[in-house]
């Protein structure tokens, strides 16, 4: 007798590929973690890498936060990614 295998938890009227479907996936999560986690302090810019800082990922709303520690410089703090920014430059003269 084979096991049977193991799905996600996901709501019952998810579709595949859905966000409701993509909030539940744990590995997708996690993934998605391990590349968007800050890997840097922005006070000082030490590496944050092998236990030289912690970065505990949380959601707020649709916000993804990091809530990041530096063990280089005690710096704590919040980051939150962003998709895209507007900035300007100063008029010249």
């Amino acid at each position: 007798m084979t096991e049977p295998a193991v799905q996600p938890a996901v709501a019952a009227d998810a579709q595949p590929g859905s966000a409701a479907d993509a909030q539940h996936d744990f590995a997708a999560d996690a993934q998605r973690h391990r590349r968007d986690a800050p890997r840097h302090c922005p006070r000082c810019g030490a590496s944050l890498l092998g236990g030289a800082g912690i970065s505990v990922e949380f959601w707020q709303g649709a916000d993804r936060i990091f809530h990041t520690w530096c063990s280089a410089c005690r710096w704590t703090g919040d980051i939150i990614p962003t998709i895209e920014m507007t900035g300007h430059e100063p008029e010249h003269g």
